[in-house]
């Protein structure tokens, strides 16, 4: 019974990435400010993609920790896409109510479905060579992401 429940233990997360959309291996976006971010731009560091919109309380619960993790890792880039076709000035403002310093894109439907995103918010890590390792559907947490990282 212990080895059954230890196997459980261990296959759950496989099955919760394998159920998860496959986010794409390679992107293109441009912030809010002009700049370009790829994966191949950021080669060598850890890549955390969050699809979020404006009216979506989970995502508002998830930014403040996204923001000091970014802030404390230099390993880390985060990329928040905003979701859902705001206009720049309403979702730069936004962003600096809710104390967000990492680079904001603004984004669509369509842009969403680039990363298969299926709700929000969504998070997608890409490991130091591009790799996507952990797409999270639902609020992601500090710990978790940091146990993705280590």
């Amino acid at each position: 019974m212990m080895k059954r429940l230890m196997m459980l233990a261990l296959t759950l997360p496989l099955l919760a990435y394998a159920a998860a959309p496959a986010a794409p291996s390679t992107f293109t976006v441009t912030d809010m400010r002009g700049t370009t971010h790829t994966v191949a731009g950021h080669q060598g560091q850890w890549i955390l993609v969050n699809l979020w919109a404006t009216w979506c309380v989970p995502c508002l619960t998830e930014m403040p920790e996204l923001e000091a993790l970014g802030k404390s890792r230099r390993d880390l880039v985060i990329l928040g896409i905003a979701v859902d076709g705001q206009n720049p000035r309403r979702v730069a403002a936004f962003a600096d109510k809710m104390g967000v310093t990492y680079p904001i894109i603004l984004g669509n439907d369509e842009l969403a479905k680039q990363f298969k995103a299926r709700g929000y918010p969504t998070s997608i890590l890409y490991d130091r060579t591009g790799k996507p390792v952990l797409v999270k559907e639902g609020i992601i947490t500090r710990k978790e992401i940091e146990s993705a990282l280590d």
